[in-house]
This record gives structure tokens, sequence and C-alpha cells, in this order.
């Protein structure tokens, strides 16, 4: 009985590092879940829409931080870059590495997310180019991309139905650690081509599931999965609107 205690602790102790993430995004001073939605819809008098951020080193050791985007839609005519540590032209995708101590949060002002919607910077609103761009950004430590932690921002000028492209919920993965079956529920205002997909920390999709119904339970089976970390993806018309991480242990 002891014996079986003990293995127990430790395969807790041991799964929680495994889920445990080194860094997060945090916004106004909140913490913010991994994969969550920021919506930007302000414009500065140069016709630059602007989001700030901070990340924070949630271990007891020096991490050098590293950021990426990723545009998921670009309203064509805007472009898109991000300060870290240095600010980067629109072609860069991943920063160089800045030093983030144990436990501390970045400066105000130090993570930044810009999208230009003039492209002559006139100043002149009838130039400001309106839709809804959708930009993806990672933090991880340097060297290790699968201890990522992932937000994504809206960057909404004069964008009709976005309050509509926001209607959705979707739970977290149960059972986590799974064994034979993982869960999800979700909640949709409507059934606009709406799928979940599972992928692996390759990035390669492993399942897909059409949603058929406003609202419900999506099931995977995973018993013939590997064990690991995997990512469950929410799209709704082509765009990854959530993320959920579960993990399949045997």
């Amino acid at each position: 009985m002891m014996k079986k205690s003990i293995f127990t602790l430790l395969f807790l102790a041991v799964m929680g590092w495994v889920s445990a993430q080194s860094l997060q995004f945090e916004l106004d001073g909140q913490a913010l879940e991994n994969g969550e939605r920021v919506i930007c819809t302000e414009a500065l008098d140069w016709g630059e829409m602007l989001q700030e951020m901070q990340v924070r080193n949630l271990t007891d050791g020096v991490i050098d931080v590293v950021i990426e985007k990723e545009e998921i839609q670009i309203v064509e005519g805007t472009s898109n870059y991000f300060c870290w540590g240095n600010c980067y032209i629109p072609d860069v995708f991943v920063s160089r590495p800045v030093a983030l101590e144990a436990g501390v949060v970045s400066n105000q002002g130090d993570l930044s997310f810009h999208h230009q919607i003039d492209p002559e910077m006139s100043g002149d609103p009838a130039n400001f180019i309106s839709g809804t761009s959708v930009v993806k950004y990672y933090a991880y430590p340097d060297g290790n991309e699968e201890d990522r932690v992932c937000v994504e921002v809206w960057f909404a000028y004069n964008a009709e139905g976005i309050s509509e492209k926001m209607a959705y919920s979707f739970g977290h993965a149960y059972p986590n650690p799974a064994s034979s079956m993982v869960q999800f529920d979700y909640e949709l205002s409507s059934l606009a081509n709406a799928s979940v997909s599972v992928y692996n920390l390759l990035g390669q999709e492993v399942m897909n599931q059409q949603i058929n119904n406003l609202q419900g339970a999506v099931t995977f089976s995973v018993a013939d999965l590997n064990e690991g970390i995997y990512f469950c993806n929410l799209f709704v018309n082509g765009q990854t609107v959530k993320t959920e991480k579960f993990i399949v242990k045997k």
C-alpha cells in the first residue's frame, strides 16, 4: 500500500512538472490563459494599432525568452511587427532572446505588438484600412519551443460582425491526463464551418472532427495515440479561436 502511495505521489509530481509552463503572458497585471484571445480596436493618430503586454518568468531561474509571431489573417495593405528588447521589421517573425530574471515580469513597454493600418503613415483617418487581422504571438525559453505559451491578438479596426465571431466557448480537456478518451465541451452562436483538430508536439494533425451542433461535447479516442502532450484547436471559419492542451498517459 505504501509503495502504491509513493508511486502515485511521484506520478502526480512528474505530471505536474510536464504540464507546468515556464512563462505566462499578462495584460494589465492579469494573467492570460494559454491561447487566450485579446481584442485591439483603437487606432493611434498615425494609423497604428498598439497592444502592449508583459511576460512573466514563472520559474526560479533566469530564462532567455524568445518571442515569435504567426500571422493567421492579415488585411491586405496592412502590416504587423513587434518589439521585444528591440523592434523588428514586419518580415522578422522570431526575436532574439532577452534574459528575464526568476519570478520577474517584463517592464511595461518592453513587449508590444503593432499593426500598421495606414500604409502611407499619413495620419489621415481616411487612409486607415478597415478589417480584422489575427496574429498569434508565442513566448518560450530559447531552444525549447515545446515550453511555449500563446496569445492571439485580433487587430479589429472598424470591423463589422466581430461580436458574432467571438461568440463561442470551448472547455478544458477532461479527463486530463487521458488514457482512453478525452472530451471538450463547447458552445457556438452559429455553425459557420466549425471543427476541432488534435495536434502532436510536432504540429502534425492526428485527429479531426466537424461540429454539427450549436452546443455539446467533442470526444476523441486516444487509445491509439502515443503517450505525451497534445493540443486541441477549435476552428471557426478556418481560424483558430481556442487551443487547449492535454496529456495522454496510459
